[in-house]
């Protein structure tokens, strides 16, 4: 007896039904699951409006975290830095600025400070794993 299986599987729809290949649904919840689970990491000040942790972007695609602000880069660095010129902390729009090897302190230190992505992914990767697995269907490994 022969048997013939004929089948239409379409790799690229089962890829994009997961969140994958032409799809940037699962690259954007990979974004937003580690903006929600580094915002405890994220430096904010106790003023209002200066929480930088409320201060982020992630574009369509899911592709990056954009935290803005003008002193987004060294808060994430950890370092105070003054204006190259100047050696002033409020160097003028423009002026490069240099680190002065003095580690700035953080508001709810330890948890919040410099990194806090890399430190949020060592605490808490895993749950960033389950949570892309479990929505592309598959097994965190």
């Amino acid at each position: 007896m022969k048997l013939t299986i004929k089948t239409n599987i379409s790799p690229s729809t089962i890829l994009k039904a997961r969140g994958l290949g032409g799809s940037t649904a699962a690259t954007k919840l990979l974004a937003e699951t580690v903006a929600r689970l580094s915002d405890p990491y994220v430096p904010m000040s106790s003023g209002a409006g200066a929480h930088m942790k409320e201060a982020y972007t992630i574009p369509g695609d899911g592709s990056e975290i954009v935290y803005r602000g003008p002193y987004a880069h060294f808060q994430y660095v950890g370092e105070v830095m003054v204006g190259a010129k100047t050696g002033s902390p409020y160097a003028k729009s423009g002026e490069p600025k240099v680190g002065t090897g003095r580690p700035l302190k953080y508001n709810g230190a330890p948890m919040r400070g410099a990194e806090w992505d890399k430190r949020m992914m060592a605490d808490r990767g895993d749950e960033v794993t389950k949570a892309v697995a479990d929505y592309v269907g598959g097994k965190p490994k």
